[in-house]
């Protein structure tokens, strides 16, 4: 199967601030730094150690996390698919989580509620509620599985440092590679994404694209993956229980 990729833009926040950064890093407050969040060594990003510190940063404090990822394809047959995840996790450990699917079929959705050691799950088109027990790890809690393995598969490299409170390094990458380190086939590939990253290596800001094209003796054959990641807010953040919470007894569980 051929794919090709496109990346669009970056998504940035800083001190509570959305933005997007340009086309290219010209213009930018670029500034000499011999020093380098974690997980950065050389200029090059490690995936593992930045999605580590990316979440030691939200130690002792609120935030709010919106997520995003897209699958589309022209091949007859195969299902487009889009999925947007809002999170809100407060200091105190309380979570809650809202998961939105979109297929051709509609749109699902799924409101999670975790007080650090159980939860309640809703499901909206049927209205059923599950409990969800055990603690949540910094994983599902900050929505990084994602993250980690997008920057796992390009070679990340800082292309700008931004002035500013905190310092912005701007991460940049522009090849795909596979998961299994397999090279894709196909006619077209084309990937491009960025991160901005502040000093103690939170990723405010993530977006990539990757689009293949293949042409066989079905015709053209199009395949698209997206995929965007940004903090909304850190700081003092509330997570009330919904009313349905209740509505679940102790013993039952998850599924």
């Amino acid at each position: 199967m051929s794919w090709r990729l496109v990346l669009v833009a970056v998504v940035v926040l800083a001190s509570g601030c959305v933005g997007l950064i340009g086309e290219s890093p010209d213009g930018t407050s670029v500034r000499d730094d011999t020093s380098s969040p974690p997980g950065i060594d050389g200029g090059i990003a490690n995936a593992t150690t930045l999605v580590r510190a990316h979440q030691r940063s939200f130690a002792g404090t609120g935030v709010v996390v919106e997520t995003s990822r897209a699958r589309r394809s022209t091949v007859s047959g195969v299902g487009n698919q889009s999925t947007r995840t809002r999170t809100r996790a407060s200091a105190n450990g309380t979570l809650w989580q809202r998961r939105t699917v979109e297929t051709i079929d509609g749109e699902q959705q799924a409101v999670l509620w975790h007080d650090g050691e159980r939860g309640v799950r809703r499901f909206d088109d049927t209205g059923r509620t599950d409990t969800v027990n055990g603690p949540v790890g910094p994983t599902r809690r900050y929505q990084t599985a994602d993250l980690r393995r997008w920057l796992a598969t390009g070679e990340y490299g800082v292309v700008a440092v931004e002035a500013g409170e905190p310092t912005r390094y701007v991460l940049s990458a522009t090849t795909y590679t596979p998961p299994d380190g397999d090279p894709l086939e196909a006619d077209t590939v084309r990937y491009d994404a960025r991160a901005v990253v502040t000093e103690s290596g939170r990723v405010t800001g993530f977006t990539a694209t990757l689009s293949t094209v293949e042409r066989n003796k079905w015709g053209r054959q199009a395949w698209t993956a997206s995929y965007t990641y940004r903090v909304v807010r850190t700081g003092s953040v509330a997570v009330p229980r919904p009313e349905w919470t209740g509505d679940v007894p102790p013993e039952v569980r998850d599924g």
